[in-house]
C-alpha cells in the first residue's frame, strides 16, 4: 500500500478566521464596555498593538487593528478614522524621536497611554475647533482607564 509523506492538511483560512473571531470578540467587548463603565475602552491597548504591528509591517494584523479602532470611533462617536491617522501620526513622528532619546520601556508604555488617551483628546479638540464644532468631552473615568491599560500594556505589550 501506498503512503503519502508528503500530504498534510490544509488550514487555507487559518489566519483569516482567527482574526475575524478577535475582531468579533472585541464587538462584544466594546458593546459591554459602553454598558459598564467599569470596563475600559482598550483604545491605548489597541492603539499600542496597532503602533507595534505597524512599525513591524505586518500588513494584515495592522488590517485587524484598524478594523477595531474604527469599531471604537464608531461606538465612541468619534471622526471615522482619526483614531488611524492619529495613531499613524505617532507611529512616525513622535514615538521614533521618544525611542532615541530613552532607553527605558516602561517609561515608553506610560508615555504611549498618555498620548492615546490626552492626545488623542487633543487632537479631536484640535480637529473640532477648525471645523468649529462642539468640544469632545473627557470623563472622569479616564484616569482609571489609563491606569488599567498600561497594566494590559506592561503584561503583553
Amino acid at each position: 500500500m501506498q503512503t503519502f509523506s508528503d500530504m498534510q492538511r490544509s488550514f487555507t483560512y487559518q489566519n483569516a478566521l482567527s482574526h475575524l473571531f478577535w475582531i468579533i470578540a472585541f464587538g462584544i467587548y466594546s458593546a459591554l464596555s459602553s454598558m459598564y463603565l467599569f470596563l475600559p475602552p482598550l483604545f491605548a491597548f489597541i492603539g499600542f498593538l496597532f503602533y507595534r504591528t505597524l512599525s513591524r509591517h505586518d500588513l494584515e494584523i495592522v488590517v485587524v487593528f484598524s478594523i477595531m479602532l474604527l469599531m471604537l470611533e464608531a461606538e465612541k462617536g468619534y471622526w471615522f478614522g482619526s483614531s488611524i491617522l492619529f495613531f499613524t501620526l505617532i507611529s512616525h513622528f513622535i514615538m521614533p524621536k521618544l525611542e532615541q532619546m530613552m532607553r527605558c520601556v516602561a517609561c515608553l508604555k506610560v508615555i504611549f497611554v498618555f498620548l492615546a488617551y490626552l492626545g488623542y483628546w487633543g487632537f479631536l479638540w484640535m480637529i473640532n475647533n477648525v471645523l468649529l464644532l462642539q468640544m469632545p468631552a473627557l470623563d472622569w473615568h479616564i484616569p482609571f482607564y489609563m491606569a488599567i491599560e498600561f497594566a494590559l500594556i506592561a503584561m503583553f505589550g
